[in-house]
C-alpha cells in the first residue's frame, strides 16, 4: 500500500496567526512537515483558499509562509481535531531552519524547490502549479436546524444533501 503522506510529520504545537478574506485569526498549528502543516481551528476555510500564515517558532522567532487549504475538518466529535490541512506554497528561511532541526531532508527539498523556481524565473515564464487531475472540490454548508457545518462535494450540492448530524435537508447558498 502506498504511503498516504509525501513527507514525514513532526508533532509540535505552536501559536499561529493566519489571515484570509481580510480577517485575522489565532490558532494552534501542529503536525509540521516540509510540505505542509495542520492548523487547529474552528474557523476552517474551504479547500483551495490561500492563507497568509505567521508561526511563532521556539526561541521567539517567527516564520511567515503562504499556504493553500487542502482539507478542512469540522466535527462535533471530541476525539477528532477541527482545523485545516495546509499545503505550503512559499516558506521563508526561518521555517526551513525550523524544519531542519527535525529532518535534514527538508533542507535538501527546500534547496531543490528554490533551484527549480529560479530556473522558472530565468525562463521568464513563472507559472502556477496546476491542480492534480481528478481533484474534488467541496463546499461547506451550515445546517439550518442544528448549525453543524457539513462538507459537501460541489458536484452533489444540487442533489438534496442532508446534515450528517441531524438529517435535515441542506440548502446550498447561491
Amino acid at each position: 500500500m502506498r504511503p498516504r503522506r509525501r513527507h514525514e510529520r513532526f508533532v509540535r504545537r505552536l501559536e499561529t496567526e493566519f489571515s484570509a478574506d481580510g480577517k485575522d485569526y489565532r490558532a494552534i498549528s501542529s503536525d509540521f512537515s516540509c510540505g505542509g502543516l495542520f492548523i487547529r481551528t474552528n474557523h476552517a476555510f474551504t479547500p483551495g483558499t490561500l492563507l497568509d500564515i505567521v508561526i511563532h517558532l521556539p526561541e521567539g522567532n517567527t516564520s511567515k509562509i503562504t499556504g493553500r487549504v487542502r482539507r478542512a475538518i469540522k466535527t462535533p466529535v471530541v476525539s477528532l481535531k477541527n482545523g485545516m490541512g495546509i499545503e505550503i506554497i512559499s516558506r521563508d528561511s526561518a521555517y526551513t531552519h525550523f524544519m531542519t532541526t527535525f529532518h535534514a531532508e527538508c533542507e535538501r527539498q527546500a534547496e531543490a524547490e528554490l533551484t527549480g523556481s529560479e530556473a522558472v524565473r530565468e525562463q521568464g515564464t513563472a507559472q502556477a502549479r496546476p491542480e492534480p487531475a481528478g481533484e474534488l472540490e467541496f463546499i461547506i454548508i451550515a445546517c439550518p436546524s442544528c448549525g453543524v457545518k457539513n462538507k459537501i462535494r460541489s458536484a452533489k450540492a444540487g442533489q438534496g444533501p442532508k446534515c450528517g448530524k441531524c438529517g435535515a435537508p441542506l440548502k446550498p447558498s447561491a
